[in-house]
């Protein structure tokens, strides 16, 4: 039984593309090229690639894990291990800390098996209030949000749209008014958020330097 300040959100997602293509993507650098609008703030990542003790700092997903428009979470790499295709993060914020394993698994026919596990603790009140308001299934909708997107890319080699991304928040009964609401502040903020190594990326990688 689980205890009452914890929950557990497990996802699987099937891609039709090489383990190995897939599992560099797990990477806040990376994201730049599969994530519309992704902007985050790199604390510890000296060769701006995901290794053990990467930290950074991110704001997206405060609707999901804070309840709130606009906080922050950090992420730090807790166990990186590309040979075996996994990363861990452990993630932190004033709602909460969250382990994250993100697992790729090669299912032999040149394609992946994504599982994910998210185990989220409420340490705060804000926390709880998370959990209470359907926050498995929230963290659930974001996992596959996430997981969209990294299909979309892998297979496709494009970002996925916005009107995609809408339709799974419009159609999903893990949200409220209010829930869409602070996505819609939180997407308005994320837009006007200053991100100059993303400018950089982006610039670098449009001349075929990534």
């Amino acid at each position: 039984m689980q205890a009452s300040n914890t929950i557990q959100v497990n996802y699987e997602m099937q891609i039709r593309a090489s383990v190995d293509a897939v599992f560099p993507l797990a990477c806040p650098v990376e994201e730049y090229k599969w994530i519309p609008g992704w902007k985050c703030d790199l604390v510890h990542c000296p060769n701006e690639r995901v290794e053990q003790g990467t930290v950074f700092d991110e704001y997206s997903s405060a609707p999901f894990l804070i309840g709130k428009a606009w906080g922050k979470t950090t992420w730090t790499a807790v166990l990186h291990e590309p040979e075996q295709h996994r990363v861990h993060y452990a993630l932190k914020n004033v709602a909460s800390d969250s382990l994250y394993k993100i697992e790729l698994i090669d299912d032999g026919s040149n394609g992946t098996l994504a599982q994910l596990d998210f185990r989220y603790s409420a340490i705060s009140p804000l926390g709880m209030k998370v959990i209470r308001n359907r926050g498995e299934a929230k963290i659930e909708l974001m996992l596959e949000i996430l997981m969209m997107m990294l299909r979309h890319y892998c297979e496709r080699g494009e970002l996925a749209s916005s009107g995609r991304i809408a339709r799974l928040i419009a159609t999903s009964d893990a949200l409220d008014t209010a829930d869409r609401i602070r996505l819609f502040v939180n997407k308005v903020a994320m837009a006007g958020k200053r991100d100059s190594l993303r400018e950089r990326y982006l610039t670098e990688l449009a001349a075929g330097l990534r």
